[in-house]
């Protein structure tokens, strides 16, 4: 259709006047056609020359409003193809952005999952750490009768590294939680 418009435009008015007074040439005398210089209107009806029993215009049912809503609609219709290319361009490089972050995320996510691993295995090591200063500090309350005074900064110590041992724990448990959200 867009040709249609370019080849409309080459030619002339005169070799468009030149065509209608050809295809009246066979016109009757009676049948008169007046020529204009002006510009058709919206509402003029688009004519066609049939040569049925001799030459003869015909009206199209098309006015020079509808060819200029079709050239409208064209364009729309060129512009909102354009328009969809560029979203269906765009959605394509998302999805390739997406696949490669899957990619990384999921060796992001492996190496999550072998720091969750070590941590756990932290974990249960100062878990038998703690434990192992509690029999201590439960040994040394049992045998505390005569050497009340060296075993009880002994025993104070081993306080001191059960709860800083604790506290470690508890750290360790709050970075493995974190660890584990972010995986999910």
């Amino acid at each position: 259709m867009a040709g249609f418009f370019k080849k409309t435009r080459a030619f002339s008015r005169l070799k468009i006047a030149a065509l209608l007074m050809a295809g009246m040439a066979g016109l009757p005398a009676h049948a008169a056609v007046e020529i204009s210089s002006f510009n058709a209107r919206e509402y003029d009806s688009i004519v066609a020359v049939n040569k049925e029993g001799g030459y003869s215009l015909r009206n199209t049912g098309f006015s020079v409003g509808d060819i200029q809503n079709m050239k409208k609609a064209l364009e729309s219709n060129a512009s909102e193809l354009a328009s969809l290319k560029k979203v269906v361009n765009d959605q394509a490089k998302l999805i390739e952005e997406l696949k490669r972050n899957g990619q990384s995320s999921a060796s992001s996510s492996s190496s999550s999952n072998s720091e969750i691993s070590s941590l756990k295995r932290q974990s249960e090591e100062q878990t038998r750490g703690i434990k192992q200063l509690e029999g201590q500090v439960s040994d040394l309350k049992r045998s505390a009768g005569s050497s009340n005074s060296s075993s009880s900064s002994e025993l104070s110590s081993l306080k001191r590294d059960v709860s800083n041992q604790q506290r470690d724990l508890d750290n360790v448990k709050r970075e493995l939680d974190n660890l584990s959200r972010k995986v999910k």
